[in-house]
């Protein structure tokens, strides 16, 4: 692979941020196992959470990566307004729960917002490299079954490891309720033409698209829910 791949709407999409996102994916997924596996709580979720959010946003101004830094801009305000959809599960439908004792904002843990950054910028950014090599709408499906079968792996990892975990009144594949599985390949299914959308448009439109996914996240909730519980 070039130092600089094909960019054409997607200036920052080089190599080195790829090799970036792809590491910092695999090591969220190993620091999940290992959490799970020794078990020391919540605490093990902060680190990584705070950790990886300041590195991804210490890369994109120190390289002046224009593509990260739109995800981190999306992914964060998405972050903040899926505290509406945490409320919706854990006092709603009674299906989510968190440990007790933690800092908290509304339903959920302080670091969830940036949790759910974290993840849309890996999300996001590998619905760029799919876009790049095939086209828009195969980029969609694939990512729709990949975010189908990667988040619940790591909520099943979370579980374990005490950050969060979901009440059995549901129909379950490990420890994630099928409707959880839905509603994430339904948000992955939107990533790639909201991330073509936000490039292709003013750095205020990314905010504006930011508030569209975190409504979607809630309504894919809703409705994942009503027909997979």
């Amino acid at each position: 692979m070039s130092t600089n791949m094909k960019a054409n709407n997607y200036p920052g999409l080089d190599a080195k941020t790829t090799f970036l996102i792809i590491s910092s994916s695999i090591i969220l997924l190993v620091w999940s196992y290992g959490s799970s596996w020794v078990d020391l709580g919540p605490v093990t979720a902060s680190i990584i959470t705070y950790g990886l959010y300041m590195f991804y946003w210490g890369y994109a101004l120190l390289t002046k990566n224009y593509l990260i830094k739109r995800l981190i801009i999306l992914g964060t305000i998405a972050g903040v307004l899926e505290l509406v959809t945490d409320d919706y599960l854990v006092h709603t439908i009674h299906s989510l729960m968190y440990p007790k004792g933690e800092w908290m904002i509304w339903s959920s843990p302080a670091y969830m917002p940036f949790a759910w950054a974290n993840v849309l910028v890996q999300l996001s950014f590998i619905g760029v490299l799919l876009t790049q090599k095939y086209n828009i709408w195969i980029a969609s499906i694939v990512l729709c079954i990949a975010g189908g079968m990667y988040i619940p792996l790591y909520e099943h990892l979370a579980s374990g490891a005490g950050w969060w975990w979901y009440n059995n009144n549901t129909a379950m594949i490990l420890n994630a309720p099928i409707y959880v599985i839905v509603c994430e390949a339904l948000i992955s299914l939107s990533l790639p033409l909201i991330v073509r959308y936000a490039e292709q448009h003013i750095l205020r439109r990314t905010v504006y698209l930011g508030i569209g996914l975190g409504v979607w996240i809630y309504v894919s909730a809703i409705v994942s829910y009503m027909i997979a519980r």
